[in-house]
């Protein structure tokens, strides 16, 4: 599988001031955890950007390039944590967490509606996601950055569980298989 590299540096510094200061030269902070510690880093906010705009995003597996601390070192990485700026969307903060492709690791993929329109909503039902995202279960590189869903053949009063939903190889659930994802609800009577 391809992973997206990105360059970051090791910061001895932390704190608000510090978080500011980097963002104001176009670089974000981030932590890596992984082994049982924690390493405070700076990274581009373009090629962080660029990076998780690629055709994995946000699931992606990462090869961070970790410069500092008498060298260079190497870590495959999955995204834990992005922090946005709730107006303008800009990135403010990154949690990485580090993985091996040998082992499994656990993460929140979003679900992706695909297909036509449902029979239900054609006929003047509402689709109501009561699930957006599954938490899974898979080797890194099986990561999917989403889960797609068909829901054409949802009708009035239809639920779709989350026993339901085909996943990609490799991949398991780990929510309740009974938990309804998608249902449509009839629509609201009018006043």
């Amino acid at each position: 599988m391809d992973h997206s590299k990105l360059k970051v540096a090791l910061r001895e510094k932390n704190g608000k001031g510090v978080a500011r200061s980097l963002r104001r030269a176009g670089q974000i902070p981030a932590v890596v955890y992984g082994g049982g510690k924690s390493r405070a880093l700076s990274a581009s906010l373009k090629d962080v950007e660029k990076a998780l705009h690629t055709h994995a995003g946000k699931n992606a597996l990462f090869d961070l390039e970790i410069h500092g601390g008498g060298g260079v070192h190497t870590a495959l990485t999955l995204v834990r944590d992005i922090q946005r700026d709730p107006i303008t969307g800009t990135i403010l903060h990154l949690d990485f967490y580090e993985v091996s492709e040998k082992s499994k690791v656990r993460n929140k993929v979003p679900l992706e509606v695909v297909g036509e329109a449902p029979a239900g909503v054609k006929k003047g039902g509402i689709l109501d996601f009561v699930m957006r995202e599954l938490h899974v279960e898979c080797l890194s590189f099986q990561m999917p950055d989403h889960i797609k869903v068909d829901v054409s053949g949802l009708d009035i009063n239809q639920t779709l569980h989350v026993k339901d939903i085909v996943l990609p190889p490799g991949v398991t659930v780990l929510d309740d298989g009974n938990s309804v994802a998608v249902h449509v609800i009839p629509p609201k009577a009018e006043a």
